[in-house]
């Protein structure tokens, strides 16, 4: 039965359209625009929380221009009175803070706080969605980088952006407003002046951003070479080679600190030149309003007034361009993230059809594939007609597109010509995410995690029965090892496995599988790896598992692959032979030929092994 619908969104998924990336959707306008009027209250209160910074500057100056005045014999009564208004001006401006930045601090965290969530939740549910073929593309460190460092470039970006730089501006510019207003002349020198600040900015603003990219280039490119270490350290230890592991992950060490102290290096010499500029700016203020008041100009009050307003613009200026190297790491974050966020291949179940249940006949029709940058199809031209609960076992040298053949059946991959039919549908046609829930895959190397037994066996499933667990573990030969630990289905597995053996792990492996009865089944050179002794446990398990469903298995050992009911030998993209193992051996062709040379091998090897004993 199949069905369409226009799939709802919730707002996991609203998050992955609002942080989509690329030109059509850049992060930073989408989140801005999300929270616009978040934004423009959050500017409204911190107008009103910081408006002391003004008040306190003016109500002073007119404070000691009235007392100028009195001592002048200008004033002779009432002053009282204007000298009370102005402190208590003072005083509710200063009270007023308290309320108002609490309720701009909540509002500013919170949204902070929610772009930070969206941010990492939109970068896991793009991770899932994402095609194989991308997936395959990206190292597990640079996506660790992303997720990690980069998303903590972004929050301290915006935070930056909330906290220091768009209130920086704003006061800034109501200090000018009000310098312009009271007089010119000392509007036109804070106007000569400040831009001084900003020519500096510019002479650094392209070295900090270059040497930021530089950097954090660096870093992926290390987190990059320690997950790789990580996995290959049973084999340099194997092998003898820490040593140049160590020298290998040295030299990146040492790239990350190099590139790292230029990075700090120009901060420092940037804020060093700015801290003298600006100290030598302040001081030419003092003289120029000094010179102003002893001219009649302005009154005393007026250079309190005046070096107080400049020492707010160009506070706040030298605020703005000190963040200059917080807001250059940020926007390299935010173009990390939009790498990520704006990649278009992803698996989209929109208007498809969606299958609640699957009978299991499976069909390639004319199918060929070739994978991006080769000029040969890994397939060519492959048909295949299978019916519900029927095995079809794969064999065939290394490279010869078994495996694509199982992605292709997956929808992992799209075929370049033909068709992959499952119940009569298009495979491309069907929406992926319910179309899967019927399947199952049993890897060549077990993948477990931290947690119990049962944990693993469960592992995605809101809904199970005790019995459905036990039913899984009976069939896939796992209760005979399981009864004998104390804690039998809660006791605990070790990261990959390590407590465990090849054969156990792949048997949990298969009982995960089982549980989720799957109409289809995929056994991917599930023992290949393992012993004797372990693959006949292994088989058994396999051997129960496929019955009553459609099974598909990739396998060279002969015990694997002989009980299916069709095998196709395949070479280079094309099946050469099709049969039964019988009808295959037989022919005396090629199939036959590769069990011969694996049987001669394994012989081999067992004679080797005995001389050895």
């Amino acid at each position: 039965m199949a069905f369409s619908y226009e799939e709802k969104k919730d707002n996991s998924s609203k998050y992955l359209q609002i942080f989509n990336g690329g030109k059509k959707a850049p992060i930073f306008k989408t989140i801005i625009h999300k929270n616009r009027w978040r934004l423009l209250l959050s500017l409204l209160l911190y107008i009103i929380k910081d408006s002391p910074v003004v008040i306190v500057p003016i109500c002073t100056g007119n404070i000691i221009n009235i007392a100028q005045d009195v001592v002048a014999g200008k004033i002779t009564d009432g002053y009282w009175w204007s000298i009370a208004i102005n402190a208590i001006i003072i005083v509710v401006s200063l009270l007023q803070n308290i309320l108002t930045h609490t309720l701009y601090a909540r509002l500013n965290d919170n949204m902070l706080r929610s772009i930070s969530a969206g941010l990492r939740e939109a970068v896991v549910r793009k991770l899932q969605h994402l095609s194989i073929s991308c997936k395959s593309d990206m190292e597990s460190g640079d996506l660790q980088w992303k997720f990690l460092r980069d998303i903590d470039g972004v929050d301290n970006y915006f935070s930056t952006i909330l906290k220091l730089f768009v209130p920086s501006i704003v006061t800034a510019l109501v200090a000018f407003g009000i310098a312009v207003y009271s007089n010119w002349t000392i509007a036109l020198f804070f106007l000569v002046v400040i831009p001084l600040n900003v020519i500096l900015v510019q002479l650094f603003s392209k070295r900090i951003q270059r040497e930021n990219h530089d950097y954090r280039l660096a870093n992926e490119s290390l987190s990059r070479r320690f997950s790789t270490m990580i996995e290959m350290l049973p084999i340099s230890q194997a092998h003898g080679l820490e040593e140049n592991e160590i020298s290998s992950l040295d030299l990146e060490v040492k790239d990350v600190r190099s590139k790292g102290l230029k990075v700090d290096y120009t901060t420092a010499l940037f804020g060093s030149e700015m801290w003298v500029v600006s100290s030598l700016i302040s001081f030419g203020c003092v003289m120029f309003t000094i010179f102003l008041a002893i001219q009649g100009k302005i009154g005393i009050g007026d250079v309190v007034l005046y070096q107080s307003l400049f020492g707010n613009i160009t506070g706040r200026v030298n605020t703005i361009v000190n963040v200059v190297p917080t807001l250059g790491a940020g926007r390299e974050s935010l173009a990390s993230l939009s790498e990520l966020m704006g990649i278009e291949e992803v698996e989209d179940d929109t208007s498809k059809l969606h299958l609640s249940e699957v009978k299991g006949d499976v069909a390639f029709q004319h199918v060929s594939f070739q994978y991006p940058g080769s000029d040969k199809d890994a397939i060519k031209d492959f048909s295949l007609s299978v019916k519900a609960g029927e095995t079809i076992a794969f064999a065939g040298p290394s490279g010869s597109g078994k495996t694509t053949i199982v992605n292709l059946l997956l929808g992992l991959l799209k075929p370049k010509e033909g068709e992959v039919l499952v119940d009569g549908h298009d495979l491309q046609e069907l929406s992926l995410k319910d179309y899967r829930r019927h399947l199952s895959v049993v890897p060549q190397t077990p993948i477990l995690f931290r947690g119990t037994i049962k944990e693993n066996i469960t592992y995605g499933l809101a809904k199970y029965s005790d019995e459905d667990v036990e039913k899984a573990l009976e069939i896939s030969n796992c209760t005979e090892f399981i009864s004998r630990l104390p804690q039998g289905v809660n006791s605990m597995i070790d990261e990959h496995g390590g407590n465990f053996s090849g054969g156990q792990k792949q048997r949990i492996t298969i009982a995960r599988a089982l549980i989720r009865n799957p109409e289809i089944i995929i056994f991917d050179e599930a023992t290949s790896a393992l012993d004797n002794f372990s693959e006949r446990s292994v088989q058994e398990a396999i051997a129960k598992a496929t019955q009553g469903r459609t099974t598909f298995v990739i396998a060279h050992r002969i015990s694997t692959i002989k009980g299916a009911d069709r095998i196709l030998y395949i070479e280079a993209g094309h099946v050469l032979e099709e049969g039964s193992y019988d009808e295959l051996m037989a022919k005396k062709g090629r199939f036959f030929a590769m069990q011969n040379a694996s049987f001669s091998a394994q012989e081999e090897e067992k004679k080797k092994m005995s001389e050895y004993l």
